[in-house]
């Protein structure tokens, strides 16, 4: 056996939608064979038959079919055209040269098929073809037998016509006339009667066909059967009452005479009822209208069978056109679900767009933020080459983490931020502490330093011309020089005394004159500009030795610009220490908050800045 295929189920398809062009596209493009048995023991050409799709049949004969190919239940394409009262199917395959009188598995013939639907056109089709109109099936029944059982009366009418036998017999020896009784059909009844159906006659069971219609309880049938009966009766009576030539011998006639002398004693038995005029025209009209209503009957019968057939037609497109319907429905859900896939696609994307352009703008901001916050005194030292191997390095961590590689712009960025948001918030207030303790230290210095004037004075003194200082910033050269003079007069003031006293008596008279406290004092404003350097001195570490050590023997000007470059430095220092911290937190600041908004970014950057420049402000 072959294989079903999907090319087999394709032709099975064309065939029930009655689409002639596929099936012959099939077949020439595919090679198929139309008479192939599916897993229900039906082919696309006894398909096209039962259908009454002539055009598939035609084209499936054209391809060269065997028409002679029976399916699982025994039937060849002219058996199913017959059943199922397709004339067209039947005349087409009658002219394939399809055997006419080929037998199903029941021993019935196409006639008997048609005759047992009742479809006339088809019987006379295959009377036509020569069709066998007494052949018996496997119980006996012949076509007619058939007709009057299923009460096709106008169908045992034409089969009578055509010379079908009407007192023919099954295996259980019924008669046609017997089973019309038994349906109870009284048109099919009075075709048979008519034709001559012995109403005498009995089965094997020993009824008659009054019998039959007694069990219906149908008072026409019985009256028909009489009919039939007594005009029987009246045929034999006129037979036997005719004369005859004599044949026989004298004795052999009077033998016959002597046998029929109580013959003629005997009365013949009486008649049902002599009919009168009346009686016959009324019968007449009875019969006439029984025809009349036959036809009808048979009108009715046939557009009855137009309906059945539209309604299996009307099934049959209802069904291919929920099967569509099912199908459309299918593709539709079909594109609905690609098209949310493809919106949720699309939104997945825009929001990895508008993560992908926020980080961006904030990176951008960010270091445009930096020269502003050098512009304020802070400066911030980027590491470009730096931060291109801690991304590297992120990035690669993350892979080995996760499998896949991003391939979206900006990722490297994104991952690098994400590394340091942990620790973020810890490095952010340690380097606001510092921050905190620097400026403190820084406030504390610059206050020491300006209360001093002299070493104002040198600082002023000492900055490079080509920025030379505010004018409200200079001290004028006069008093510098009456400075320095005072100086001087109290050194000279100091030896003086030390020499007149000696020992510890001499030291402890300098004392109140370094101190201010004794002696003349012929300028108040320097007398307080050596008070106020000898303190700063003192802050700054600077010891007043006696006028014996060697230090003593310096100029006052190069001890001033010794502490003051030693404050300087000091102070730079603590600048870049504080610079260096600065640059920290804005590199931990960017990085402590990689997927928050840009303005709040910007806020907590301004803010930090605020706070320096109120610090230095301060300083």
């Amino acid at each position: 056996s072959q294989d079903w295929t999907k090319n087999d189920e394709k032709l099975l398809q064309a065939v029930d939608y009655n689409d002639a062009g596929r099936v012959t596209s099939l077949l020439l493009r595919k090679g198929l064979v139309p008479t192939k048995l599916d897993s229900e023991g039906k082919s696309a050409f006894h398909l096209a038959a039962t259908r009454g799709n002539v055009d598939c049949l035609e084209a499936m004969l054209a391809h060269g079919v065997d028409a002679m190919t029976k399916d699982s239940s025994g039937y060849t394409a002219l058996h199913l055209a017959s059943k199922h009262g397709h004339p067209q199917c039947v005349s087409k395959l009658l002219q394939a040269s399809c055997p006419v009188d080929v037998a199903d598995g029941s021993g019935r013939t196409a006639l008997h098929l048609a005759a047992a639907s009742g479809c006339i056109s088809c019987s006379e089709i295959l009377c036509d073809f020569k069709a066998p109109l007494n052949s018996k099936d496997k119980d006996g029944s012949t076509p007619l037998i058939l007709a009057a059982k299923m009460s096709h009366s106008e169908l045992c009418r034409y089969l009578l016509h055509r010379g079908a036998a009407v007192n023919c017999r099954d295996l259980q020896g019924r008669t046609a006339l017997m089973l019309a009784c038994e349906s109870g059909s009284v048109d099919t009844v009075e075709v048979l009667v008519s034709a001559g159906a012995r109403v005498a006659v009995v089965d094997a069971t020993g009824h008659d066909a009054a019998h039959y219609g007694l069990a219906t309880g149908n008072a026409l049938i019985q009256h028909l059967l009489q009919e039939a009966a007594q005009r029987r009766s009246w045929a034999s009576g006129e037979a036997a009452g005719a004369p005859r030539a004599p044949t026989s011998s004298p004795s052999q006639s009077s033998v016959r005479e002597k046998s029929s002398t109580p013959r003629k004693r005997k009365a013949p038995l009486p008649p049902l009822g002599t009919p009168s005029q009346e009686d016959r025209d009324a019968y007449e009209e009875i019969v006439r209208l029984r025809q009349e209503r036959a036809q009808f009957l048979q009108k009715i019968r046939g557009l009855e069978q137009q309906e059945k057939q539209r309604r299996e037609r009307a099934e049959l497109d209802e069904a291919s056109l929920r099967s569509m319907e099912k199908k459309i429905q299918e593709l539709e859900e079909r594109l609905v679900a690609r098209d949310g896939e493809k919106e949720k696609l699309g939104k997945e994307v825009e929001a990895l767009r508008s993560r992908l352009s926020s980080m961006e703008v904030g990176v951008s901001r960010t270091q445009l933020a930096v020269p502003r916050a050098g512009d304020r005194g802070v400066t911030s030292t980027l590491h470009p080459q730096n931060e291109k191997e801690n991304t590297s390095y992120d990035i690669e961590t993350l892979q080995d983490e996760e499998g896949d590689p991003l391939e979206f712009p900006g990722a490297e960025m994104l991952l690098s931020k994400k590394t340091l948001s942990p620790s973020a918030e810890e490095l952010l207030a340690t380097l606001q502490g510092q921050v905190q303790s620097l400026t403190v230290q820084n406030k504390e210095l610059r206050e020491k330093i300006q209360a001093c004037p002299a070493l104002s004075v040198l600082e002023n003194y000492e900055r490079d011309e080509s920025s030379p200082p505010a004018p409200g910033d200079m001290v004028p050269a006069s008093q510098y020089q009456a400075l320095q003079r005072e100086l001087e007069r109290l050194r000279a003031q100091g030896r003086e005394a030390t020499a007149r006293a000696g020992g510890d008596g001499q030291r402890a008279a300098s004392e109140p004159i370094l101190d201010g406290t004794a002696g003349p004092r012929p300028a108040e404003e320097p007398a307080w500009a050596w008070g106020e350097c000898k303190a700063a001195l003192g802050e700054l570490g600077v010891q007043t030795s006696s006028s014996s050590s060697p230090s003593g023997e310096r100029e006052p000007g190069a001890e001033l610009r010794a502490a003051l470059k030693r404050a300087q430095t000091e102070l730079e220092e603590r600048e870049r220490r504080l610079k260096e911290l600065q640059a920290r937190l804005e590199a931990a600041e960017a990085a402590a908050s990689p997927g928050a908004s840009a303005e709040e970014a910007s806020r907590e950057k301004e803010a930090l800045l605020e706070r320096c420049g109120r610090a230095e402000a301060e300083a």
